[in-house]
């Protein structure tokens, strides 16, 4: 992890930088599951993207390298969990992505924003829907 100076984000999630949107989604079937086996992952992932179980091997071997995954091994199968909370992988990537797209530190990301007078009528409320969805998604909301 890059050490944290002014104006940088450290992440909370352990060796989180870089996730890619199928490193998401393999976590987000660990989320959804509790625990899945690589062949479990696969078959879970179809529906979104066609991904190959040597592939899925590979990254669940690379998030587990990075503490990102557990494994523990059932018979000759590896069986797999995330090691890090869905709320911390998500606000670490939408503070990244805030930070980077208005060149910005995180923290001061939303001010920023909104003042920067690139909200437009409707943001607000399709914002607080997709707030809400989250909220529900992750059990804290109504």
């Amino acid at each position: 992890m890059p050490p944290a100076g002014p104006g940088r984000y450290v992440s909370p999630v352990p060796d989180a930088r870089d996730l890619t949107d199928l490193h998401v989604a393999i976590l987000a079937v660990l989320w959804d599951r509790g625990e899945a086996t690589v062949a479990e992952v696969q078959q879970a992932l179809r529906g979104r993207t066609p991904v190959a179980r040597k592939t899925v091997a590979t990254l669940l071997a690379r998030l587990e390298e990075r503490g990102v995954v557990r494994r523990r091994s059932e018979g000759r199968e590896g069986v797999y969990r995330a090691a890090v909370k869905r709320r911390a992988v998500l606000m670490d990537r939408m503070m990244r992505l805030l930070g980077a797209a208005f060149d910005v530190a995180p923290a001061a990301g939303a001010p920023r924003i909104v003042a920067s007078g690139e909200v437009r009528r409707g943001d607000a409320a399709r914002l607080r829907a997709l707030l809400r969805k989250a909220g529900r998604d992750l059990g804290t909301g109504p």
